[in-house]
């Protein structure tokens, strides 16, 4: 019962912080400015008693110029739904959220304009599909092996760390192997070529193998 609570209280804080962290990017995308949630400008849009009709003007060889809105993006209307709710939600709720997208959208920011953000995300990147990969050459291998054998707390670190380690073996060949651009391609030839034919083994050995028909021979003996 320990362990179950535990683990409810994970996925309560994991689903949360989420939430929290998707909501704060929400806000700080659509405002701008932290002023508009707490004091909304007011709206621009002209008043219909002062538009003229073209029968109300003197000669209608005039030229009518009008305004021509263009319609509202999709931060403009969060933004406008966010000042519609009450001040103490605006003020306790939205503007916190605010300054925690604002430094999330920073700290990414930094990330990604960074060469070691950028060499950092590319790694992590890599190794998430050579860990996909593994999974899918798995299941396709032992597909009623569950994944709890696979993925658990003692291989979990071994997959990751191999990811990695294959990651950065794949970076410092291109930096001092000249032909090994020529080589990877011809690699990951090799690996899509194993995976397809793994797949077309799996979807085949499922398939019912149509039956053969039975002939009939007569023997003839003299």
């Amino acid at each position: 019962m320990e362990n179950g609570g535990k683990k409810l209280k994970r996925r309560v804080a994991a689903g949360t912080a989420a939430t929290v962290t998707a909501a704060s990017l929400l806000v700080s995308n659509a405002v701008s400015d932290p002023a508009q949630l707490l004091k909304p400008e007011a709206s621009n849009a002209s008043d219909a008693s002062h538009v003229a009709t073209v029968d109300q003007l003197p000669h209608r060889s005039y030229i009518v110029e009008t305004d021509q809105y263009e319609p509202f993006t999709w931060q403009e209307r969060t933004c406008l739904w966010m000042q519609s709710l009450p001040l103490p939600v605006r003020a306790l709720i939205l503007l916190p959220l605010w300054g925690i997208g604002e430094v999330l959208t920073v700290l990414l920011t930094g990330l990604v304009q960074s060469p070691i953000g950028q060499a950092v995300l590319h790694a992590l990147l890599e190794a998430g599909l050579l860990i996909g990969l593994f999974l899918l050459v798995w299941k396709l291998l032992f597909p009623n092996v569950p994944l709890k054998q696979v993925f658990n707390k003692r291989t979990l670190p071994w997959l990751i760390g191999g990811a990695l380690l294959l990651t950065v073996a794949n970076a410092v060949l291109g930096l001092v192997w000249d032909d090994w651009k020529t080589w990877r391609i011809v690699l990951y030839a090799v690996v899509g070529l194993g995976v397809l034919t793994l797949l077309w083994w799996r979807v085949l050995r499922n398939l019912p193998l149509p039956k053969r028909k039975k002939k009939r021979v007569e023997l003839v003996v003299q």
